[in-house]
């Protein structure tokens, strides 16, 4: 952080050749969001980047993909986005990009194609286990929320070597929805409290569990 504060200068500004540097005040932008709770600078020259590239934004860029980053980056920070959809996102980006590699950018797009293959596999052996569960036959009164479930996992296990942490965490996250809409929408005071005292005696016989 203290390195940061190097860039300010005598008057307590910003150095006024941040605002030329237009890439690198970019990649100065998304690291601000990487900030902890206290950490001030970081927080002031979030706000003076933001200020900078939106007043150079699209006026002042005449590169297409370019233009495209700062637009993206200014709605959705990288750290804050999905990483597979960031990486399609970039694949685009990469590709206005005059000085791409041909061949980098037909690995990148392989890759993201392979990748995705796997998720649609792992999505509908996901779906023929909730459809065998019969939701909503069983469950009329809870919300479907399979596509939103498995989005969540994947946006935090990406990766295609976990495919079954994916897989479990979404059936764990279905089951967790039904469990809600039980309490939210259908079971009475006295039929939600008895069904808390047995997911707790539950729980107790089968420590691991927990």
């Amino acid at each position: 952080v203290d390195g940061f504060r190097k860039l300010k200068g005598s008057e307590g500004k910003f150095k006024e050749w941040l605002a030329k540097d237009e890439k690198g005040l970019l990649s100065l932008y998304e690291a601000t969001h990487m900030a902890f709770n206290g950490e001030d600078i970081l927080d002031e020259l979030q706000s003076f980047a933001t200020k900078t590239l939106e007043s150079i934004f699209p006026h002042n860029i005449t590169n297409p993909s370019f233009q495209k980053q700062i637009d993206f980056a200014l709605r959705v920070p990288a750290w804050k986005c999905v990483p597979r959809s960031l990486a399609r996102h970039s694949i685009d980006f990469y590709s206005m990009d005059s000085f791409h590699h041909e061949k980098l950018l037909a690995f990148a797009k392989l890759d993201f194609n392979i990748v995705q293959k796997f998720h649609q596999q792992e999505l509908y052996e996901v779906s023929n286990w909730w459809r065998s569960i019969d939701v909503a036959t069983k469950f009329p009164y809870a919300r479907d929320r399979l596509m939103e479930s498995y989005y969540c996992v994947n946006s935090m296990y990406f990766e295609p070597k976990y495919r079954s942490g994916r897989i479990i965490a979404t059936k764990i996250f279905l089951m967790l929805a039904i469990l809600d809409d039980t309490y939210d929408n259908f079971a009475t005071y006295e039929e939600a409290h008895a069904l808390t005292e047995a997911i707790e005696r539950f729980l107790l016989h089968n420590p691991h569990m927990c």
